[in-house]
């Protein structure tokens, strides 16, 4: 008896690991269109909502943790450095706290009267060689207490997967999509209608 129950619970180990290998695989081959579902939401709902509600804590919850992140404002010509850390390792690293930034820019949103923002997803595309890596095209339009709509841009934003969420990494913002085309190759930008279209 003792014997017919240890090789059952053996037979049950490889079964285990082969679903667990399964799982594991399935994470990593994520399709063009999963991707897109996830980073919508992430974009077009999530951080969106954050944005819109100027919740400091939740907005900086899409970014990288512990990280050096850039934010090139090409309109402007300015580059914002900040470090996603604590106060100690921005210092440190020679960079503006997230926190700081976030809070200080919220301020300014709310003397423009801001109420909310809507955000689109252009685009998207894979890192060949790291699936890990992507980029997004967005373009996001900011309302007024009035609800008029004040402001527009797109931006180009380089995320990294860690334990299957999505982490800001790097933003490039542009008044609007002619001056983006120089920086970076839309036509690699995949989206759902470029594939029923092909």
């Amino acid at each position: 008896m003792a014997k017919c129950l240890i090789e059952n619970s053996l037979l049950l180990i490889p079964e285990l690991t082969i679903a667990e290998t399964l799982g594991t695989i399935r994470k990593m081959k994520t399709t063009r269109i999963e991707l897109w579902r996830i980073l919508e939401h992430k974009f077009c709902v999530d951080l969106k909502n954050d944005f819109s509600n100027k919740d400091v804590i939740g907005w900086l919850n899409h970014f990288a943790p512990n990280k050096k992140i850039n934010i090139y404002q090409h309109g402007k010509g300015k580059t914002t450095k900040i470090y996603t850390g604590n106060l100690l390792n921005s210092i440190l690293n020679g960079r503006i706290p997230a926190k700081l930034m976030a809070t200080i820019y919220f301020r300014k949103l709310a003397k423009q009267n801001y109420n909310h923002s809507e955000i689109e997803l252009l685009g998207i595309q894979k890192n060949t060689e790291n699936e890990s890596i992507t980029k997004v095209h967005i373009r996001f339009l900011r309302f007024n207490t009035s609800g008029e709509m004040y402001e527009s841009a797109v931006g180009i934003y380089e995320l990294i997967e860690n334990n299957g969420n999505w982490y800001i990494v790097e933003m490039s913002i542009y008044d609007d999509n002619e001056s983006a085309l120089p920086s970076v190759d839309l036509s690699k930008m995949w989206f759902p209608e470029k594939e029923n279209s092909a």
